[in-house]
């Protein structure tokens, strides 16, 4: 007796259903955590933005002067901003030395850099001629800067700087000494004077090999005799440090 057939199994029509209800479901989880994302990290986006600004320099190329940016230490993030106020600060104790001392613009200058507030101070305002000694006029100055970054969270970084005009001296045999010197001297007048923590402070001598405009002129050789004190973006990243008290 011949065996029956089975009958042919029915093919489901719905499992499209299956498919498209995962699709649905992990839909549903992306854009849950593009959500949780964008609410939760909207500091560290802000933190992105503003080192974006800096790297680029974009508030300086559109003209305006004030730089805000944020930066984080430790577990937390610590805003640490310098805004248009600190920047006008120093213009103005700028302005009060150039009265007080006479002092012309084209020996004391501030800017607006991509590293931060860059303080630039003609050589021949601050040192006697070939020496890292620093003269009353430059001392005023220091003074009044050194006092008011005293009151900043954020590093400092003093550059100096040289003509090519060789130092031919026992104390400086080469433009690197003198130039190092030199920023280590307001450095030091920082620290001493203004009571300003050695933690916050670097000094670097860069010699007569990044001059501004050629050494083809005493006038020029003047502008490339200069210190440079950048009031760097961001805190100082020492351990225990306290803007504007001492260390023991």
């Amino acid at each position: 007796m011949a065996r029956k057939k089975k009958a042919a199994s029915k093919e489901n029509a719905e499992r499209w259903l299956l498919t498209y209800a995962d699709l649905i479901t992990l839909l549903m989880v992306f854009f849950v955590l593009l959500f949780a994302m964008s609410t939760t990290d909207a500091k560290k986006f802000q933190e992105l933005a503003g080192s974006l600004r800096r790297a680029f320099n974009v508030n300086v190329l559109q003209g305006s002067q004030p730089v805000a940016l944020t930066s984080s230490s430790g577990g937390g993030a610590a805003v640490i901003q310098l805004e248009q106020q600190d920047y006008q600060h120093i213009q103005q104790i700028i302005q009060q030395v150039e009265q007080q001392a006479q002092v012309s613009p084209q020996q004391v200058s501030a800017q607006i850099t991509h590293e931060g507030i860059a303080v630039t101070v003609s050589g021949a305002l601050l040192f006697y001629n070939g020496t890292d000694q620093i003269k009353p006029d430059g001392v005023a100055l220091l003074q009044q800067i050194g006092t008011y970054i005293a009151t900043l969270p954020n590093p400092v970084r003093v550059e100096g700087h040289t003509d090519d005009i060789p130092v031919a001296s026992a104390q400086y045999p080469t433009n690197w000494e003198l130039s190092a010197a030199r920023a280590v001297a307001v450095v030091r007048f920082f620290t001493d004077v203004e009571h300003i923590m050695p933690q916050r402070l670097s000094a670097v001598g860069y010699g007569q090999y990044q001059p501004i405009v050629p050494n083809d002129t005493r006038a020029h050789r003047e502008q490339n005799r200069r210190a440079v004190i950048v009031i760097l973006y961001g805190p100082a990243t020492a351990a225990g440090v306290t803007p504007g008290t001492a260390g023991g």
